[in-house]
């Protein structure tokens, strides 16, 4: 497999007929069509418009340039250095915290098959995956999920290549808190890692054991020992996590 591929000339032609055959290739298709764009505000505003009322769209864009993260802040692509996409999905009954997690997991199972050893990734309630890079922990892709005009959204952006170099629009506080795959020592193209991401994404969100998606979770959280701040009714609440169900409870001390 070859480097990531960050130059804003990169050719996206082939991208979607990648896609398409393991969209064919893949039982339980959690998407039945793609959509490729060279660059949009939001992914999930344009998956949104695309999709026409009617789930099962994948859109990814080579360039993302006014994203949004939770709690309103921005998603930054950093010159196409990330790979930001959204899936509008039927959740097939899943409730908020199921689906959250199974996201998740497919996230996490995604990425963490392609690091190299002995790197693992860590999965940040809600909605993080993270590494220990440098003595600190890094953002390494992010979710962000909404329900708009009867349809639920799914936005997912995965650090590539790093976000600092030449030409970035990233700010140095940003690049303390990130690192992208590259930087872990994975040499994987963006259409690559779409395709992985899709497989992952259609097995976690057909998958109803309960247990199964609780363990997975469990076994690659990154914040249990550690001293967390979160926010229920707008009241803050911070303390050593001492467990993390994903189905149900957080619990602090």
């Amino acid at each position: 497999m070859g480097r990531v591929i960050s130059q804003a000339h990169e050719d996206i032609s082939g991208w979607g007929a990648r896609i398409e055959a393991v969209i064919a290739a893949t039982d339980h298709c959690c998407v039945d069509r793609v959509v490729v764009i060279g660059s949009t505000p939001s992914t999930m505003d344009a998956a949104l418009l695309m999709a026409r009322g009617h789930p099962g769209l994948l859109l990814i864009a080579s360039s993302q340039t006014a994203g949004r993260g939770a709690r309103g802040r921005r998603w930054h692509d950093g010159d196409r250095c990330t790979l930001p996409c959204t899936f509008v999905i039927d959740p097939a009954g899943k409730d908020a915290p199921t689906l959250a997690a199974c996201v998740a997991c497919a996230v996490h199972e995604t990425l963490n098959g392609l690091l190299p050893a002995p790197v693992e990734a860590g999965i940040k309630w809600p909605n993080d995956i993270v590494v220990r890079h440098e003595g600190r922990e890094r953002k390494l892709a992010g979710i962000l999920i909404e329900r708009r005009q009867g349809l639920t959204l799914v936005g997912i952006g995965i650090n590539c290549a790093p976000l600092g170099v030449a030409g970035s629009r990233a700010d140095p506080q940003l690049l303390q808190r990130a690192v992208s795959l590259e930087e872990l020592g994975a040499t994987v193209s963006r259409p690559d890692v779409a395709c992985r991401l899709l497989g992952c994404m259609s097995r976690w969100l057909a998958n109803s054991d309960q247990d199964a998606i609780r363990d997975r979770f469990v076994l690659h959280d990154a914040m249990v020992g550690t001293v967390r701040t979160f926010e229920h009714g707008r009241v803050r609440y911070r303390g050593l996590v001492e467990a993390i169900d994903p189905l149900s409870t957080i619990t602090i001390k």
